[in-house]
């Protein structure tokens, strides 16, 4: 299979017309790929690794390496559009948005873009990177699951919550001290509208979610958070925060592309945080 093949079959999992800025083809050989060494983090010495023990390509959920210069405005369209869907209002889900997507494409301004495409291509071997397609499919997967348990039971609570969590494989086996925890509110607290936020280039902001729980989100199922969100969360007092652990989500996407290439005969190797 080529890389371009694999790219189409990520493409398709999703459904999506076009890859996301922050995901797609670090470096292509050309060359036919049959093993992939995947990782959720990886960086240049792991292509070392793959190049050494026989891969031809390395698959990565962080979007280390890509170049495209328009992956702040994936944030901003990204944000907008889940804001949306809480019950935020366009102009303030605008402007919420976008103001998180100027301050990560500053964060970005000094990235070093290019390390791993040049040592790819030193080493001939083939990087790719899915973000966002991973997370979307994240996403949805934990949605599913908790739309089913709001529909069964409407007064479900955080606990039940953690529980549903813990029938996804990937939380279940997480490290101890990485799966599912109660950051914001407690296991006895009634869920409310339950939100799965876990695709947009990053989590949001405090403002974000002050938002989606003023338009009646009641509890937040997050990869994860930072001490300001989860202490303005709690100040606010308004709405749980679910904290689903970072590796364990991602791999909970990141695993059905995999599979996907598996299906279709490459072999594939997990390892760096892959659960």
């Amino acid at each position: 299979m080529t890389v371009k093949e694999m790219y189409q079959i990520v493409l398709d999992l999703v459904g999506l017309d076009k890859m996301p800025e922050d995901s797609g083809i670090v470096f292509d050989n050309g060359k036919e790929v049959k093993k992939v060494l995947a990782g959720i983090d990886m960086d240049t010495s792991m292509l070392m690794v793959a190049k050494q023990t026989g891969f031809d390509c390395v698959a990565q959920h962080h979007p280390n390496g890509i170049m495209d210069p328009n992956i702040s405005e994936l944030f901003g369209r990204d944000h907008m559009k889940k804001l949306m869907e809480c019950g935020v209002p366009i102009n303030e889900a605008q402007r919420l948005a976008y103001a998180g997507r100027e301050k990560r494409n500053q964060a970005g301004h000094t990235r070093n873009k290019t390390q791993m495409h040049d040592v790819a291509m030193l080493l001939d071997i083939n990087d790719v990177a899915f973000h966002t397609p991973a997370d979307i499919l994240a996403e949805r997967t934990v949605q599913a699951k908790m739309n089913a348990l709001m529909e069964k039971n409407p007064q479900c609570t955080v606990g039940d919550v953690i529980n549903e969590l813990l029938t996804i494989r990937e939380y279940a086996e997480a490290l101890d001290g990485q799966k599912p925890e109660v950051w914001v509110g407690n296991k006895d607290s009634f869920a409310g509208k339950i939100y799965v936020e876990m695709y947009g280039v990053g989590a949001p902001t405090l403002d974000e979610y002050t938002a989606c729980a003023n338009a009646g989100v009641g509890t937040f199922i997050a990869m994860h958070a930072t001490p300001e969100v989860v202490e303005g969360m709690r100040k606010l007092n308004k709405a749980n925060l679910i904290i689903a652990g970072h590796m364990a989500s991602d791999s909970v996407g990141f695993n059905q592309i995999l599979k996907a290439w598996e299906d279709k005969g490459i072999e594939v190797v997990r390892i760096s945080g892959i659960v």
